[in-house]
């Protein structure tokens, strides 16, 4: 008898999302090759849509299970994807990623063989309109959780979880993220999958770039809009500030003189978020 239990866990979850966004994303999941996936997707509010549509699009290879969970951010719905987990290998994706078809089955090869513990691929923007010269340096490419180290596969201190792979099993206890980091209700607040790297590279784990799988970011217009900007330099601030450690936003995509430009004239949202951020731990 063929076994046919999923070999791969994938994750994601929607906070306000709009449904055709999400479903592009669903779709590109579906459309995995090569692996037999229970796929968790956990609404942070409830969509009959949705629901119905994860139905629709369930494959002897891909089933989708509907769940809805509290909106309490980004952290906690990869949590509960984890504690729902039964396979060893759990991928993480985001509604505004855009997968290509052998992305689960390459995370799958690399993780299953034991190579790599915690890996995350190359990310590039899809734009929705033109951006801005600005909008294209390290720095901000940063801000719009974009990550490009090259073509070939590195270790490296920290991936992007809109592409993310855990061998929860290999893990153990650090199969966790820190929920008073990332994305929640009415703030922009990150630094989740920062504090979740440098954390099991510390327990010596290892984490890796691979330059080979490439997925797409949506970059909606809303966030090339100069508020969004200087918002989430702000939280970005913040973030640094409640993992500890000193200011830092300059990394390995931003070493220009373009990004040190931009920098300079948004420092000042960033150094508010970082005070708030001190003020915030006194309390």
């Amino acid at each position: 008898m063929i076994d046919q239990k999923p070999s791969i866990t994938i994750a994601l979850t929607r906070y306000q999302e709009p449904d055709d966004l999400l479903h592009s994303a669903l779709r590109g999941i579906a459309n995995q090759e090569k692996v037999r996936a229970a796929v968790h997707f956990l609404d942070q509010s409830h969509n009959r849509v949705t629901e119905n549509f994860c139905r629709q699009i369930s494959s002897s290879n891909i089933t989708f299970l509907y769940k809805v969970i509290p909106a309490r951010g980004c952290a906690y719905a990869r949590n509960a994807a984890i504690k729902l987990c039964e396979t060893d290998i759990l991928l993480w994706t985001d509604p505004d990623i855009f997968l290509p078809p052998d992305w689960a089955h390459h995370f799958f090869c690399i993780l299953g063989d034991h190579s790599c513990d915690v890996i995350g691929g190359k990310i590039i923007p899809q734009w929705q309109k033109t951006p801005r010269w600005y909008m294209k340096t390290g720095i901000m490419m940063d801000q719009y959780s974009v990550l490009d180290l090259g073509d070939d596969m590195v270790e490296t201190s920290r991936i992007i979880g809109g592409s993310m792979g855990l061998n929860i099993k290999k893990l153990g206890k650090q199969a966790f993220f820190d929920e008073n980091l990332g994305r929640q209700k009415g703030t922009l607040l990150g630094g989740v999958d920062s504090e979740f790297c440098e954390r099991v590279i510390q327990q010596g784990f290892s984490v890796c770039y691979i330059g080979t799988v490439i997925a797409g970011h949506y970059i909606p217009a809303s966030k090339m809009r100069p508020e969004w900007i200087a918002r989430k330099f702000f939280y970005s601030g913040l973030s640094r500030s409640l993992r500890g450690g000193k200011p830092s936003v300059i990394n390995k995509q931003s070493k220009t003189f373009s990004d040190y430009f931009v920098l300079a004239a948004l420092a000042v949202f960033y150094s508010a978020g970082f005070i708030a951020g001190i003020m915030r731990q006194k309390k």
